[in-house]
């Protein structure tokens, strides 16, 4: 069923199609069709990869069905260019096929990419949703692993959970501890749902999530020797809950800063303190406030897109 929400300040038009929960969760399983069979597959071959997810390849995908089986439905909440996320962007595809680009886009895979027909209407809608609004990725169990078995942490904090891909390499390697901390309240159901798939695989994990701002979190209260987390980059996406800054100055010192001093002045003495950010990010807040890094390391994910390169960036405390 759909209902009608106005919404002409995003649109020119006077109202917005928007779906139902029920109808949002067959639109994701119909681009990502996971089985079963598919996660306990990917948890199996994880857990074979163990600590020597160095060697796998960039390209490799293992792991990443366990995430979208969670958290897919609700990572195309997500909004991107123009403020929309996917869903609206289905509802309102007459509209958004007026722009040249899209439009073109759209005769590519009708004439080329789709041209036999193997793809359903998500499938593409969501492929030339990627490149003309936003992508959405995740980051990869696989990286995530990687780097666990590089620091070997004791109790891991990341103050930006996102979509599930470290809570799952960290059960994967049974490390003792990750604490997860999302805004995102959306979220709830699917983690408590991936939590128990973990827990039934035989990880020792003890997955603490804490649906919060990461701003109001006494991190004083929380023992943790390591920080992994990747923040949100300064206006590229818009999730559930976040905070609207009116400038990336007022992000910096509103979000980053307060953000990256607390939680690197309650890591434990020794602890390692790991941030995926953008260029800019590092060079407005990190290196003034952290100093220079004792390591950087390019973030390790597939090029099939663009060259568009990240970095790790890595203080010892």
């Amino acid at each position: 069923m759909l209902f009608y929400v106005k919404k002409s300040f995003l649109f020119p038009m006077n109202y917005t199609m928007i779906f139902s929960t029920n109808e949002k969760q067959e639109i994701s399983r119909a681009i990502k069709p996971i089985t079963t069979e598919q996660i306990l597959k990917e948890y199996k071959q994880l857990r074979e990869i163990g600590i020597n997810a160095k060697n796998v390849s960039e390209r490799s995908r293992i792991g990443n069905n366990i995430v979208d089986n969670f958290t897919f439905t609700e990572r195309l909440e997500t909004r991107g260019k123009y403020d929309v996320n996917f869903y609206e962007f289905v509802a309102n595809f007459q509209e958004f096929e007026k722009k040249k680009f899209i439009k073109n886009m759209m005769i590519y895979y009708e004439t080329v990419k789709n041209k036999t027909g193997k793809k359903n209407k998500y499938v593409v809608l969501k492929e030339v949703y990627n490149i003309c609004i936003s992508a959405i990725n995740i980051i990869r169990p696989l990286v995530y692993m990687e780097i666990y078995a590089k620091y070997q942490p004791t109790c891991i904090l990341d103050f930006c959970a996102g979509w599930g891909g470290a809570a799952t390499a960290a059960s994967v390697l049974n490390v003792t501890k990750y604490v997860g901390v999302d805004l995102n309240t959306s979220l709830k159901e699917p983690y408590k749902n991936l939590t128990t798939f973990l827990k039934e695989q035989g990880s020792t994990t003890e997955i603490d999530m804490r649906f919060q701002c990461a701003l109001t979190v006494d991190y004083s209260k929380i023992e943790y020797d390591f920080v992994f987390t990747s923040t949100p980059y300064y206006f590229i996406q818009k999730y559930e809950n976040n905070a609207i800054y009116k400038s990336k100055e007022e992000m910096d010192q509103k979000f980053y800063i307060p953000l990256f001093t607390e939680t690197y002045k309650h890591l434990k003495p020794g602890g390692t303190y790991i941030l995926n950010v953008n260029k800019e990010v590092y060079d407005n807040v990190c290196i003034k406030l952290l100093g220079l890094p004792q390591e950087i390391f390019p973030y390790k994910k597939s090029k099939r897109q663009n060259e568009y390169q990240e970095m790790v960036y890595v203080w010892k405390k």
